[in-house]
């Protein structure tokens, strides 16, 4: 089923924090400087790996020195990789679903949140529920209409994105360091963001699961267990995609049709533009290890 609920709530400066948000003196609420600084550090890393890894090996080599705890340098053939993004993405979009939605849910509502404190804007919360959906309340300038439209255009591409910059990692020979940030990604939302019961028990749950893997994982599974997670993300994104566009002339609380009310064009406009966005994605995902 399609993500519905899951749409960024772009508020004025009047308006009222949602049920559970907190002020900007709260630890809900990443404000002005603290929400740009915090949005800059979780999307530095995806940027770099999204370029390819450039000094990958300079990298490799301070955190052998420096972290070998997550100096992860086994080397995995191309298509053992293939194989686990492969079944990751069969995990993440077939039946096997019920028990991977959230994983594409909490990079969805993340990918709102972090383009928002990228924009000048706030993230105040975010709740997630067990039947897969969640909403990210944010909160906007009213003469910011466009990062308004970037925020709510950000949740559908965020599952490809991480999809991709994962397999860049992997391919890199940087499994170590990317399951540290994604772990600290992790640490940092549940502390900062997540607002709800089931939110924080799935992201505790994630956290706790990458540092396993980190820890305990021998080198050379670790990076096939990175690749599976990669493949769920990117086919959870496109499920949630297609979720979205048939829903797109009936449902009004979907991310397209929040970005439809600011623009007055038709919402399966941009129900179109995600699903073609996360099908280019996770195609991406999947065939990086042939190419690479």
């Amino acid at each position: 089923s399609g993500r519905s609920t899951a749409t960024t709530r772009v508020l004025g400066r009047a308006d009222r924090y949602p049920p559970g948000g907190r002020g900007p003196a709260g630890m809900g609420c990443q404000a002005g400087r603290v929400g740009f600084v915090l949005s800059l550090v979780v999307l530095a890393p995806l940027v770099w790996a999204l370029a390819g890894t450039p000094a990958a090996d300079s990298v490799a080599g301070w955190a052998q020195e420096n972290a070998p705890a997550v100096a992860t340098t086994a080397t995995v053939p191309s298509t053992a990789l293939l194989a686990a993004v492969v079944a990751g993405s069969v995990l993440g979009g077939g039946r096997a679903r019920v028990a991977t939605t959230h994983v594409s849910t909490v990079a969805h509502e993340l990918g709102h949140g972090v383009t928002a404190g990228l924009l000048g804007g706030e993230l105040m919360s975010v709740h997630m529920r067990p039947d897969g959906s969640g909403v990210a309340y944010t909160r906007m300038r009213r003469n910011r209409p466009v990062a308004g439209f970037l925020v709510a255009a950000a949740g559908y591409v965020a599952p490809g994105v991480v999809a991709v910059a994962s397999m860049q990692a992997v391919l890199a020979g940087l499994t170590g360091l990317w399951l540290a940030y994604l772990v600290t990604v992790a640490a940092l939302a549940l502390v900062l963001t997540v607002r709800s019961w089931w939110g924080a028990l799935v992201v505790l749950g994630l956290g706790a699961l990458g540092w396993a893997v980190l820890a305990l994982a021998p080198p050379s599974t670790a990076p096939l267990l990175l690749a599976g997670l990669a493949g769920v993300l990117a086919g959870g994104g496109v499920v949630d995609a297609v979720g979205q566009w048939r829903m797109r002339a009936t449902d009004t609380s979907t991310d397209a049709a929040s970005m439809a009310a600011q623009t007055r064009l038709a919402a399966g406009i941009f129900a179109g533009f995600h699903l073609l966005a996360a099908v280019g994605l996770a195609s991406a995902a999947v065939t990086l290890p042939i190419w690479r």
